[in-house]
Order: structure tokens, then sequence, then C-alpha cells
């Protein structure tokens, strides 16, 4: 499922985006082509503390499918244990 890191709230302002240290930008999971354009469903990816890391768009709020960006790149990289996604019609966040 493709994804993009739309704020790395935890960036280091010397490092390029799209990187791993200054994740804006980044796209995955490595097969995708795309320029994140068409993703629509708003996620963020937090740790156990609650400290939020990342928030990013994919294509699907599906949650059989939604796991990817925490599976990809939020877990391996900052630890990140959450992904929440936020309801347009609840206009709340909704943890997986």
């Amino acid at each position: 499922m493709p994804w993009i890191i739309d704020k790395d709230l935890t960036a280091d302002p010397n490092r390029p985006e799209g990187t791993n240290a200054n994740a804006k930008g980044l796209l995955g999971p490595g097969t995708y082509s795309g320029d994140g354009s068409e993703l629509k469903h708003q996620f963020r990816m937090s740790d156990d503390d609650g400290m939020i890391y990342y928030i990013g768009r994919n294509d699907t709020a599906d949650d059989n499918n939604a796991f990817g960006p925490l599976d990809d790149f939020g877990a391996p990289n900052a630890g990140c244990t959450t992904i929440e996604y936020f309801d347009e019609d609840t206009r709340q966040w909704r943890i997986l």
C-alpha cells in the first residue's frame, strides 16, 4: 500500500528531506512509483508515550490494509507503535 510522509515532527533540519533523518516527502514502500498526489487518507504515527513522529497520507484507512506505513517505516525507523487515521465523518483520530 503506497504512503507518503507529509510532516516529520522529529526531523533533523540539517539532513535532506526524504531521508530517514528528515522524512518529509518520503514515499513508500520501495515498489511505489507514484508521487503521492492521489493519497487521501491522513494518518499519524506515535510511540508508546504518545509522542507523534510522523503525519502522512496513504490510499486506504481500511483496518486490514492500513498498517503499511507503520510496518514499512514508522516502527523500524523511530520505534513507532501506533498508527491512527483521521475519520472525516467524526472529525476525530481513530487508532487501529
